[in-house]
């Protein structure tokens, strides 16, 4: 029983620290990428579409970085009801859980609109112009990225987050 009960924390981390594998490999390309159109520029010889390349690759990183931010518990938020959950501790705890729902809830939604976004991407076939790179798979990395954050956010490491007062 207790095996079960830690297979969800485990398996969101495996994922996470997956995802940050794929953020950190796209944070590599996107500065060879600028390396190297830098340089050949200086040759008059940019690299082509490396604005768009460098495009994409902020996308991934975005999204590869959406699981762990949301397993840390680190997104920005605004401590509006931040003096009155420390006077409730109660009303704090409800309050965590109602985030992390209202994270589940919005991932999951984020999740459908990608998938459903890269499914129209395919059927057009979708490319970057210069590269002639198909779009559909940074959306559908993007739609697995928001269901890893959904599960992140349910076994999230801290439960108070860091609050701006």
């Amino acid at each position: 029983m207790r095996d079960r009960f830690h297979a969800g924390p485990l398996l969101a981390g495996r994922l996470e620290r997956g995802f940050a594998v794929a953020g950190a490999l796209a944070l590599l390309a996107m500065a060879a990428v600028a390396f190297l159109d830098v340089a050949f520029r200086s040759i008059n010889r940019p690299v082509t579409g490396a604005y768009e390349l460098t495009a994409v690759l902020v996308a991934l990183t975005v999204f590869a970085a959406l699981p762990g931010v949301t397993r840390r518990d680190e997104h920005v938020r605004a401590g509006m009801l931040g003096m009155l959950a420390q006077r409730h501790p109660a009303l704090g705890a409800t309050m965590r859980w109602l985030r992390r729902l209202l994270l589940v809830v919005l991932f999951a939604y984020l999740a459908v609109t990608l998938w459903k976004m890269g499914q129209t991407f395919q059927r057009a076939g979708d490319l970057a112009p210069f590269i002639d790179l198909p779009l559909a798979w940074v959306a559908w990395f993007g739609a697995a990225s928001s269901v890893v954050s959904a599960l992140c956010a349910l076994f999230s490491l801290r439960g108070t987050g860091a609050e701006l007062a």
